[in-house]
């Protein structure tokens, strides 16, 4: 690694880490460790989490959510983003400040689950399904049956749970009453213009501009930055996660 680099590094800087597309356990997996590691290195003044997601599973999101409510304990946690829906928005959350392009898509505050059901095809084309099963839910998310009433039920109250979680999320993390919270948790996308009316996000610029203002809360020029992304090479693609030679690179001599 460079001199230069080294040098910057003894003199503190601020980190970057890109999060884009489907929140998945899978896809955040990787991320969980580089944010660990922006919490505990104490060189690294501030993170910005540049973000598009269009959000996920509940989980993937709740995993990535409760890393970053870690790391915003210890150090400013800003989010920068393009696109902050659904899960992607209970993320950013978790930051202390939100700042977007006014063009941004944010929000999506809601929970959704989708069951195909091909009885009427199944009985076109003569295809009838068997199923041993033991419980007498086993079989209500299958898409070859009807959901029954109390089935129905039973996934709404699920879906009802996780709604409130993230309802109580947004209201933590914008600083808003349970009203507030949930006139904006209707499940509609905003523009980052209008989420900023809404107190959805903090401010409106460019990523430039985003940077800027996490140099001066922790008094460290933005140019003194370093980006960690986790990537994945083929032969880590074929033989279990890591890091290729550039990431674990920045890893091994930041951190290790």
């Amino acid at each position: 690694m460079k001199k230069r680099t080294r040098t910057l590094f003894r003199r503190g800087v601020l980190a970057v880490i890109p999060i884009e597309g489907i929140i998945s356990v899978k896809q955040v997996d990787p991320y969980l460790e580089l944010i660990e590691r922006a919490e505990k290195t104490r060189k690294i003044r501030g993170v910005m989490i540049k973000l598009s997601s269009q959000g996920g599973s509940i989980t993937g999101t709740e995993l990535l959510y409760l890393a970053l409510m870690r790391l915003r304990e210890k150090k400013p946690l800003y989010v920068w983003t393009t696109m902050a829906a659904s899960g992607g928005y209970y993320a950013a959350c978790a930051a202390h400040k939100i700042l977007a392009p006014s063009s941004a898509i944010i929000g999506s505050i809601g929970v959704i689950s989708i069951k195909p059901v091909v009885t009427g095809l199944l009985s076109k084309i003569g295809l009838k399904m068997e199923v041993l099963k033991e419980g007498e839910y086993k079989d209500e998310s299958f898409f070859f049956k009807n959901t029954t009433k109390e089935g129905r039920e039973k996934a709404q109250a699920i879906n009802r749970e996780v709604y409130e979680d993230f309802v109580q999320v947004v209201a933590d993390g914008r600083g808003f009453g349970d009203e507030t919270a949930r006139k904006v948790a209707t499940g509609e996308i905003f523009t980052a213009k209008t989420g900023l009316d809404l107190g959805l996000v903090d401010g409106l610029g460019d990523f430039r501009g985003a940077m800027d203002a996490l140099g001066e809360e922790t008094g460290v020029p933005p140019e003194r930055v370093i980006t960690l992304s986790p990537r994945r090479s083929l032969l880590s693609g074929i033989f279990g996660r890591g890091l290729t030679g550039g990431a674990r690179g920045v890893l091994e001599e930041f951190f290790g």
